[in-house]
């Protein structure tokens, strides 16, 4: 998901809180794919739904915490929209590309997936529209999260170019907006989708950035930061929740507790955390966009396993989690990073700058040695049989 911007990469708290959401969506997706394609019986862990809350308050919090600077200066947004896009726009369209060459080459991989040409160019316009079967998402499904992403930035930067207070405009907007959701009716266009409650998930996150601003959360007992992280993830994973007025209040709240928690706990968790959860909040966004691409490989393969019942949804779960984020860790690096850094560099009028990648490559042979370790004892469990499933 989007990037956190310089001030996060000094919050690993709320790096590891990245990759956790990220996590709790591949974690959904691993159990809709069991459901779909092996056994009816399993429930998918909707709850994996609610990384996409999590994602969303951490960026209306880092918005505040890393536009400090940009506030006062005369071209303040139009230096953040362009970061913004920089940001998203590179990946996101090589993930939708690449989608729209399966559906024409390995149609198998690409299941549920309908694209018409207008969906297509709203898809890279990130603006909501129907899809060949009548259904609101774009060619990418992942993608329906950035347009909201997308119109908070618009949102964001608007507040930069009036200079005035973006906790307090903004806010109102998307307070607005959601309460507009109340009287949405099913003939109004497509992308007046985006007046959802989901909007007011930024505005929890920004006001969590306001405080920790004022160092609020600042000598909390350690005590106190765990168990108000504890039981904001525990809301996060075990609390139902049905529709976007309930994911917003029970999902959301539970979201701004988990990060209230995070910050509560930096200054002395922050520096104790493995490179691991680190390393994979930095690659999130690639791990959020390729696992969709992974995950029906490892479908097809342990349809073909004869594996069965128990075995066959830990080792899907497992392999899915594990693949999926080594591949994102792979992808920051070769492509996100030097991509995203290079555009950054035109943006910033300068000809070198740090790159991201030369803060990750150093680890991730680590890294992806050790999950290769996790993966050696999976595969000895897999034998021959079975049937292909659909994906996800």
């Amino acid at each position: 998901m989007p990037d956190p911007g310089r001030a996060q990469h000094q919050l690993k708290s709320v790096q590891a809180l990245r990759a956790l959401a990220a996590l709790f969506v591949v974690g959904f997706h691993c159990t809709l794919l069991l459901h779909d394609n092996f056994n009816r019986d399993v429930t998918p862990w909707n709850n994996g739904n609610a990384g996409v809350d999590l994602f969303f308050v951490i960026s209306g919090f880092i918005m505040i915490v890393s536009s400090r600077s940009l506030a006062r200066q005369a071209d303040g947004w139009r230096r953040f929209i362009w970061l913004r896009v920089v940001r998203i726009v590179p990946m996101y369209w090589l993930s939708t590309l690449t989608k729209l060459a399966l559906v024409v080459a390995i149609p198998e991989l690409a299941r549920h997936t309908y694209p018409t040409t207008w969906n297509t160019i709203a898809s890279f316009l990130f603006i909501p529209s129907l899809d060949g079967m009548g259904v609101a998402r774009p060619v990418l499904a992942v993608g329906w999260t950035l347009s909201f992403e997308m119109f908070f930035y618009i949102a964001f930067a608007a507040a930069l170019y009036f200079a005035i207070d973006a906790v307090i405009a903004v806010g109102l907007l998307m307070v607005v907006l959601s309460l507009v959701s109340l009287t949405a009716q099913p003939d109004w266009p497509t992308f007046t989708n985006l007046a959802s409650p989901f909007l007011l998930e930024f505005v929890f996150g920004m006001i969590v950035g306001r405080v920790f601003l004022q160092k609020r959360f600042d000598g909390a007992p350690p005590l106190l930061a765990i168990l108000i992280g504890v039981a904001g993830l525990a809301g996060l994973a075990v609390l139902p929740a049905d529709g976007g007025w309930q994911r917003a209040t029970i999902w959301g709240g539970a979201a701004c507790v988990t990060l209230c928690g995070a910050l509560m706990a930096e200054r002395w968790l922050g520096q104790r955390l493995p490179k691991l959860p680190t390393e994979t909040g930095e690659a999130s966004y690639s791990l959020y966009l390729t696992h969709g691409f992974i995950l029906p490989v490892i479908g097809v393969a342990l349809g073909k396993s004869g594996l069965t019942g128990l075995a066959l949804g830990v080792v899907l779960t497992v392999t899915g989690v594990v693949f999926s984020v080594v591949v994102a860790l792979v992808v920051f690096s070769a492509v996100e990073a030097p991509i995203t850094n290079r555009l950054r560099a035109l943006v910033h009028g300068r000809k070198k700058v740090a790159t991201l990648a030369s803060q990750s490559v150093a680890g991730l042979s680590e890294t992806v040695g050790g999950l290769s370790d996790a993966i050696s004892p999976l595969s000895r469990t897999v034998t021959p049989g079975g049937k292909p499933p659909a994906t996800p």
